[in-house]
């Protein structure tokens, strides 16, 4: 059975290159444009790795209760709470140090989109999954 990889970000574009690059590795990617549908399918399946937005709709279960601001460090704390032992690493255009601060605190990582090459995302996302380390340089020897 292939490992599971979760994308929450509601940018289509974004997700389509990473799962892309992630199928064609060989894993099983899932996609959630909301919180909400992330929090449906974490309460259903086996996830390995998840990767989470931050600014992103809270979804319909949870509108009016989670700003939007704030959606992914709502589930970002849901990760750390509920499913600590699955690695997620937050992919976000938020600058706010404080947001990063809070993030990493919860033991997530967080890479800047748009200034983190796709490239180092794959390799972060691949080393959690099997273990290994990916090198970022391409190696002509």
């Amino acid at each position: 059975m292939p490992k599971t990889v979760l994308l929450v970000d509601d940018e289509q574009t974004f997700l389509e290159a990473l799962e892309d690059a992630l199928d064609y590795d060989g894993y099983r990617v899932l996609k959630a444009r909301d919180v909400s549908s992330a929090l449906e399918i974490l309460g259903r399946e086996a996830i390995d790795v998840v990767t989470v937005d931050i600014m992103l709709s809270p979804g319909s279960t949870l509108q009016g209760k989670v700003d939007p601001q704030r959606a992914g460090i709502y589930l970002c704390e849901y990760l750390a709470k509920n499913h600590p032992s699955v690695p997620a690493f937050c992919l976000s255009v938020v600058s706010d140090h404080a947001t990063i601060s809070q993030i990493q605190t919860l033991g997530i990582r967080f890479l800047r989109k748009g200034e983190t090459p796709l490239r180092t995302v794959l390799n972060m996302i691949r080393s959690r999954l099997t273990g290994l380390a990916y090198s970022t340089e391409w190696n002509d020897n």
